[in-house]
């Protein structure tokens, strides 16, 4: 199979932000076979590790892996990093899970920077993995069962006899990620229910108690809010209609009623209406209408 040199253009293509790691387009071995699946992972580093850091220890390797090791790394920005194009060393033959049988091969590799050990996901960083992996499902032709989480891929149950490389990487739930995943592809992502900590915590930067407690846990949604405004609407005419006494406005008989009751008045009332409407331009209406009867 050809190097994954799309990857950055689909990627930006889902509207994500990306970044190119340098030599990416030749980084990793020229062993890749058809992809069958993606694998998630987590990079286990530290909290406070910087995405420099993380990066290279991707391009680099680690004690318990040769480098490169994943071709994409996701930030907690949210943001995306091109590592490799090629074979990369992100996980071992799978004993379970969606890609059991399948390894570094046939499967695409995602690092998204967490400690692994109670870090939260960040909202932001979370999407961004949806959305990216949608975009990467879809280009790559695969279902999205075939979206193993590295936990699911090298569990510790079943492992076979003498293997000690176990996983428990990410630690979301991948069911759900999965669900997500097909939301966005199904092009209905935005009717996902979103649970009460993340709202809140939106809430809080907006300086509000709760958004629950403004609009209540069970809102209407959109649709059934703006079902009522044709209804509305059309009471508004109705009450315009008869506050005119007819059923619109012209404008051009408002004009020429204007006209005709200043030419039934005195010159004097006239010349005060028209001061006090046109005030300091008072003038320049004399001189037009002089002008004009001069023509």
């Amino acid at each position: 199979m050809a190097r994954l040199t799309w990857l950055a253009d689909v990627l930006r293509g889902a509207g994500l932000t990306v970044h190119e790691v340098a030599g990416w387009r030749t980084r990793g071995a020229n062993s890749l076979s058809t992809i069958r699946g993606i694998t998630c992972h987590a990079t286990a580093g530290s909290r406070n590790a910087t995405d420099a850091g993380e990066i290279n220890v991707l391009i680099n390797g680690s004690t318990t892996a040769p480098p490169p090791i994943a071709q994409l790394y996701l930030s907690r920005t949210g943001a995306w990093h091109v590592v490799a194009s090629g074979r990369c060393n992100h996980n071992k033959t799978g004993w379970a899970g969606p890609n059991k049988g399948y390894g570094n091969s046939n499967l695409l590799g995602i690092e998204a920077a967490n400690d692994n050990h109670g870090e939260p996901w960040p909202a932001r960083q979370y999407e961004s993995y949806v959305r990216g992996v949608a975009a990467l499902v879809k280009r790559l032709g695969i279902p999205v069962s075939r979206v193993a989480g590295h936990k699911e891929h090298q569990p510790a149950a079943g492992r076979p006899a003498g293997e000690r490389s176990t996983k428990t990487d990410p630690t979301f739930d991948m069911n759900r990620f999965r669900r997500d995943v097909a939301a966005v592809l199904a092009g209905d992502d935005q009717e996902e229910d979103v649970d009460d900590a993340t709202i809140n915590k939106i809430a809080a930067r907006a300086g509000q108690a709760t958004v629950r407690q403004l609009m209540g846990r069970t809102g209407p949604t959109v649709e059934q809010a703006l079902q009522p405004m044709p209804a509305k609407l059309a009471q508004i005419l109705a009450n315009q209609q008869v506050l005119l006494g007819k059923d619109w406005v012209d404008e051009e008989q408002i004009v020429n009623g204007v006209l005709a009751g200043l030419g039934s008045k005195d010159l004097d009332e006239v010349a005060t209406a028209l001061k006090a409407a046109f005030g300091d331009r008072v003038d320049e209406l004399a001189a037009k209408l002089t002008a004009d009867a001069a023509s």
